[in-house]
């Protein structure tokens, strides 16, 4: 019998037989999905357990919990207390959708745009007019889609005591805060004032503090008018008006119809009498609407169930914030919602056949 010598390729006495062949397979799985792991999305939402987006097989007979997180603003503004009120109207029906829900505080609406657009919001608060920019591409949010509108956020001219400010006329000649270079309140400032045919040089001053100053400044008598774009009440408005006695006025002339017509995020509002210390009268004026968005990847089951819960229980919402009284079930469908609709809200407007009207455009 012959015997011959087999040769055995050689081997890298760095890495054990064992080891190697455990990398080697590790190599061609990585090969394997590569494309599906660069094309992973970036959606890691905040406060959100990973198990929401996995099944775990160790619990198959659990029913499944999910978790809902809203950003929102500041305690001291209203978009908090709103996204809380909807996450207390969320509770109440627990049972039945099983979504955990809970606010998160915010620094307003370009920290939820930048929020959102980096994958760490699964909803978030906006204004009509963010949705709007959004949907045009003139400012967009990544992944963001729209799911309802929420209350109105109403313009009004908060003046000192002694302004003599009856109308918007009067605030030529007078000491008004537009807000800082470049910010959101100075530009809605300069198309107000040019809506209605005024001129910045008009004003006595043209001044820029920072919106957190506005109290100060006309309790102290620095400026004599400010605007405020907000849902209301306000509770440091209604401080401001017991303590230094400032009155209200509405922003409403005929010259904003054709700015109306312009801008199809803005809406025509009223603010009831009594809404503030002695407001006796209800006042006219014009704004835009709060906007809840969702990221396009956020579960079309909770996204559902959130519509659903808003529109069914819109009696039990109204009465979580004084903002919210006003809600119509309509609006909250047709105004301000110019993004597509999410999935899971687009389910719900379909079961009520509400697809055949299309959002106000």
């Amino acid at each position: 019998m012959i015997m011959t010598k087999m040769t055995l390729p050689a081997r890298n006495p760095g890495i054990p037989p064992v080891r190697g062949a455990l990398a080697f397979l590790l190599a061609i799985l990585i090969a394997a999905f590569r494309p599906a792991m660069a094309a992973e999305p970036s959606f890691r939402p905040d406060g959100i357990p990973p198990q929401q987006y996995s099944y775990d097989p160790a619990r198959p007979n659990t029913p499944k919990q999910y978790f809902l997180t809203i950003y929102s603003g500041s305690t001291k503004g209203v978009y908090y207390y709103v996204a809380s009120a909807i996450c207390e109207t969320m509770r109440a029906r627990y049972a039945e959708h099983r979504i955990h829900c809970a606010p998160f505080r915010s620094q307003g609406v370009a920290s939820n745009r930048s929020l959102m657009s980096g994958g760490r919001a699964q909803l978030a608060i906006v204004q009509s007019d963010t949705n709007y920019f959004a949907a045009s591409g003139e400012a967009p949010i990544q992944g963001a889609r729209s799911v309802v509108s929420l209350h109105d956020e109403m313009g009004v001219l908060v003046v000192g005591k002694r302004a003599r400010i009856a109308t918007p006329r009067d605030l030529a000649g007078k000491r008004v805060n537009l807000g800082p270079r470049d910010s959101a309140a100075r530009a809605l400032w300069l198309e107000y004032l040019t809506a209605l045919g005024m001129k910045e040089s008009e004003l006595d001053e043209s001044v820029a503090f920072p919106q957190d100053l506005n109290y100060q400044g006309v309790c102290g008598n620095y400026i004599d008018a400010f605007g405020l774009w907000s849902g209301h009440p306000v509770s440091a408005l209604e401080d401001a008006i017991e303590r230094c006695g400032v009155k209200l006025v509405g922003m409403w002339q005929p010259e904003l119809e054709k700015l109306l017509e312009e801008r199809k995020y803005y809406f025509r509002s009223e603010l009831p009498a009594k809404v503030y210390p002695g407001q006796d009268q209800p006042l006219l004026s014009y704004g835009i609407k709060a906007s809840l968005i969702a990221h396009e990847q956020t579960d079309p089951y909770i996204v559902y169930w959130l519509t659903r819960v808003l529109i069914e229980d819109v009696a039990f919402l109204r009465t979580r914030h004084p903002s919210l009284t006003r809600l119509d079930p309509r609006e909250m469908f047709a105004k301000g919602n110019f993004l597509p609709m999410h999935p899971g809200a687009q389910r719900y407007w379909d079961e009520v056949g509400w697809h055949a009207v299309p959002p106000a455009r």
